[in-house]
C-alpha cells in the first residue's frame, strides 16, 4: 500500500476559536509557559514602549518552604498575576489603555542616597566574606493583599490598628554558608513592617516556636532630625544584624551550614501593593 504524509485543517463554521483538543486545567500554582505582554496604545501622547512578550519566571514552592501557595497569592499563578517586578521594564506604561500618559514631555525625577563607611585594609583583622539570598516570594516578590478577616495571613493588629499581612518559610543554608556575619533583609516601603530569621533543630518542625531567634529587623520610620544631614525626617531606615568580634561589642558569627533556617515576614496590608520582596540577603564566611 502507498502511504505519503499529509495535513488535515479543521475550521469552525462559527465566527471564533474552536478548541479542537482541551487540555485539563493545571492546578493553581502549575501553570507553566505563560507570558507577560505589553501593547502600547496607538496615538497616545507620552508612549515609548514597543509590544514584548517576556516569560513568566515567578514558581510557588510548597510549604515548609513557604506558605504563599496555601494563601493562594496572585503572584503564584500567571492566571492570577496582577503586577509587580515582571511588569517593569523600560519604557512600559503601567497605565489601563484608556489612561493617558501624564506628563508626556517631562521624565519624572527622584533622588538616590548613598552612604558608605570604610577602613583601610588590615591583612591581620579583616576577613573576606561571601554573599548569598534566600527568599520566601516567588521566590522574589509577592502580593501583599487588601487585607479583610477573609484572606489567609491577614490579621487585625490591635495596637496599630491595621492589618498586618504575614508569610513563612523555611530552608536549609547550603551553597557552602558557614557562619553569618552580616544580615540585610530586603523588603520594600512603606509596607515593610519586619522580618526575622530563626535557626532550628534538625528533630523539630521549623518554626518561630521551635527555632532560636538570629535576626530580627524592623523598619523605622519617620526617623530623623531636622537639619541633620543623611538624617532628614520621613526617611525609612531598616538596621541591620551584624556579628563579629566581641572586642568591638558584637555576638560571635553564628554557624548555620546544612541547619535548617526559618523565616517570618510581616507587611501592613491596609492597602494592597504588588511586588513586594522578602528577600534574606547575608555575607558569610
Amino acid at each position: 500500500k502507498n502511504k505519503e504524509a499529509s495535513s488535515l485543517l479543521l475550521l469552525p463554521v462559527h465566527s471564533g476559536g474552536l478548541c479542537v483538543c482541551q487540555r485539563k486545567e493545571p492546578p493553581f500554582g502549575k501553570a507553566s509557559g505563560g507570558y507577560v505582554e505589553y501593547h502600547p496604545v496607538p496615538g497616545q501622547a507620552g508612549e515609548r514602549g514597543e509590544p514584548t512578550k517576556i516569560p513568566a519566571g515567578n514558581q510557588c514552592e510548597a510549604y515548609p518552604r513557604m506558605d504563599l501557595l496555601e494563601q493562594r497569592n496572585p503572584t503564584c499563578d500567571i492566571r492570577t498575576y496582577t503586577g509587580g517586578q515582571d511588569v517593569c521594564h523600560h519604557m512600559w506604561s503601567l497605565l489601563d489603555a484608556d489612561q493617558e500618559i501624564p506628563w508626556p514631555g517631562k521624565p519624572i525625577e527622584y533622588r538616590l542616597k548613598f552612604r558608605f563607611w570604610f577602613q583601610e585594609y588590615d591583612s591581620a583583622y579583616h576577613n573576606n566574606v561571601q554573599w548569598t539570598r534566600w527568599g520566601i516570594g516567588s521566590p522574589v516578590e509577592y502580593d501583599v493583599p487588601k487585607c479583610s478577616h477573609s484572606i489567609t495571613g491577614c490579621s487585625w493588629d490591635t495596637q496599630e490598628n491595621r492589618w498586618v499581612h504575614t508569610i513563612r518559610g523555611s530552608f536549609v543554608a547550603t551553597k557552602g554558608v558557614g557562619h553569618l556575619v552580616a544580615a540585610h533583609f530586603h523588603c520594600h516601603a512603606p509596607t515593610c513592617l519586619k522580618t526575622a530569621l530563626y535557626r532550628c533543630p534538625t528533630s523539630l518542625p521549623c518554626n518561630e516556636t521551635t527555632g532560636t531567634l538570629l535576626c530580627e529587623q524592623e523598619a523605622v520610620h519617620q526617623h530623623g532630625q531636622t537639619g541633620e544631614r543623611f538624617n532628614e525626617p520621613d526617611f525609612i531606615y531598616q538596621p541591620p544584624c551584624l556579628w563579629g568580634s566581641p572586642t568591638v561589642g558584637l555576638e560571635p558569627p553564628v554557624y548555620v551550614r546544612n541547619q535548617t533556617l526559618f523565616a517570618i515576614k510581616t507587611a501592613d496590608a491596609t492597602y494592597g501593593h504588588h511586588g513586594e520582596m522578602a528577600w534574606m540577603q547575608v555575607f558569610y564566611t
